[in-house]
């Protein structure tokens, strides 16, 4: 996933797509955390995001920058390791501003269970980087 999370953090925030019952619901987020070849996001418990989440875990992320962007799908799995909450803080200062500890149980954090990820550039130019072919 290092691809991926490099070309994330170069382009500073990006969209993240759940369902919100029928329809795709976005929104910008520039908070995320990579550890162990695995990328972690974060949000409020009872956000509207949560909740979404909750119902149905499928989610894109797209991303641009530089002429290309990355389309990223993915299923999304909560994680109550406290090691992994504690690196997703602790890299993420504002988030220590809002939830303080790890242990917050107002701190969610989901793990990406990347799908398929592939960098795109004009002219249908498409780099799959997940999976690896």
């Amino acid at each position: 996933m290092s691809r991926t999370y490099d070309f994330l953090k170069e382009c500073g925030f990006y969209y993240l797509l759940t369902i919100d019952d029928e329809y795709p619901s976005g929104r910008p987020i520039s908070k995320i955390l990579e550890k162990d070849g695995a990328l972690y996001f974060g949000t409020r418990a009872g956000k509207a995001m949560h909740q979404q989440l909750l119902k149905n875990n499928h989610v894109a992320l797209i991303a641009f920058n530089k002429g290309r962007w990355l389309r990223l799908y993915a299923n999304v799995a909560e994680t109550q390791d406290i090691t992994t909450r504690e690196q997703y803080l602790s890299r993420i200062p504002q988030e220590i501003e809002r939830f303080g500890n790890a242990a917050n149980p107002a701190l969610v954090v989901f793990e990406l269970q990347v799908v398929k990820a592939a960098i795109h550039s004009p002219g249908d130019n498409v780099e799959v980087i997940f999976p690896e072919e």
